[in-house]
């Protein structure tokens, strides 16, 4: 039987947040989906539409304006996905049928109807899709209105300028939105001056590494970086120049780990870093090439070297405070036997 790997679809705490966020969009969505359904079947009913054919079509709305929440909300991705583009296509049909039905386009809610599907999807999949929608939707309605119906309408361009107008004033704002966010999010994650990952999210992702560890029966290995004698270089250099040091230490660090690695600042002058799927001799060998690499860097002043202390999961430590136990002792060792050394 072939085995998944379970750190192919690895999902970082930020990734379920934008995950979390998407669903409780695609709840809100999909029940706002199903009170525009009753409000059509309520408007039509009322203007008398009660024929077996008409009852057929309302049942068939219905039971579609559930399938955004039964099925975009279980299974939801930022990106629009097989479920969007099919309530795409679907969306269009209906509204272009919708379209071909009616005589003209007096009716006060059928206008709005365009106007809420537009917005569901700039909010839901961004400017690009909406703009797509919006496009599709002005050939059908031109298609029906001059060819079928009426040569010109001033409601028609009024419809189509109100959907530009919609994509262009809220696409921009949501836009500025996702933009502060993403920053909020970033600084939220990251050490401000090194730019990896800060100790709070390395201590998340610890906890959700090691919880996939153990469901997986996978290994991982923890790794505590301390720069040797930094105090003494921020006295002699100033603490600008030991920025700097930090800085190039980081940068180093993450030229040498895989991108399901993940690095953060501990500390003043410590990294941690966590290497799921990786047990001690693999982490050992990446370890000392990060130690290598240091230690032959052109740094100003003198040579800046790292110890390092190194354990893994399961085979040392059970859980995420005896593992970064365990690694914190082994860095103490490699203080203790001269420095610019691992311990393991």
């Amino acid at each position: 039987m072939k085995l998944n790997n379970p750190f192919s679809d690895a999902v970082s705490c930020l990734d379920r947040d934008v995950l979390d966020h998407t669903r409780q969009l695609d709840r809100i969505i999909g029940s706002f989906r199903i009170m525009i359904a009753l409000f059509i079947v309520f408007v039509e009913l009322n203007l008398g539409h009660t024929s077996p054919r008409a009852m057929v079509g309302y049942t068939l709305l219905f039971l579609y304006s559930t399938l955004w929440l039964l099925m975009q909300a279980r299974y939801p991705s930022p990106k629009i996905g097989k479920w969007g583009y099919f309530h795409f296509v679907v969306d269009l049909l209906v509204m272009g049928t919708f379209t071909f039905l009616k005589s003209t386009l007096t009716t006060s809610y059928h206008d709005g109807l365009y106007i809420i599907l537009v917005l569901i999807y700039l909010v839901r999949f961004g400017k690009q899709v909406a703009i797509s929608f919006a496009v599709i939707v002005s050939a059908i309605i031109i298609y029906v209105c001059l060819c079928r119906h009426f040569e010109h309408n001033i409601s028609l361009f009024i419809l189509l300028g109100t959907m530009l107008a919609v994509i262009y004033f809220v696409g921009n704002i949501m836009d500025l939105e996702k933009s502060l966010r993403e920053k909020l999010r970033y600084l939220s994650t990251h050490d401000q001056l090194t730019g990896v990952y800060n100790f709070r999210y390395f201590q998340e992702q610890l906890i959700h590494e090691l919880e996939r560890a153990h469901r997986y029966q996978r290994s991982l290995s923890l790794v505590i970086f301390d720069i040797d004698d930094f105090k003494k270089y921020n006295d002699s250099f100033g603490h600008d120049a030991g920025n700097l040091v930090l800085q190039a230490v980081g940068k180093l660090i993450e030229q040498h780990i895989r991108k399901t690695d993940i690095i953060a600042r501990y500390g003043g002058e410590e990294f941690v870093l966590i290497m799921p799927e990786t047990d001690k001799i693999g982490a050992v060998t990446v370890t000392e090439r990060i130690r290598q690499a240091i230690s032959s860097h052109d740094f100003p002043h003198r040579q800046i070297t790292v110890s390092a202390g190194i354990t893994e999961y399961p085979a040392e430590a059970q859980d995420a405070q005896e593992l970064f136990k365990k690694a914190d002792n082994l860095l103490y060792q490699a203080k203790s036997s001269g420095k610019n050394c691992s311990c393991y």
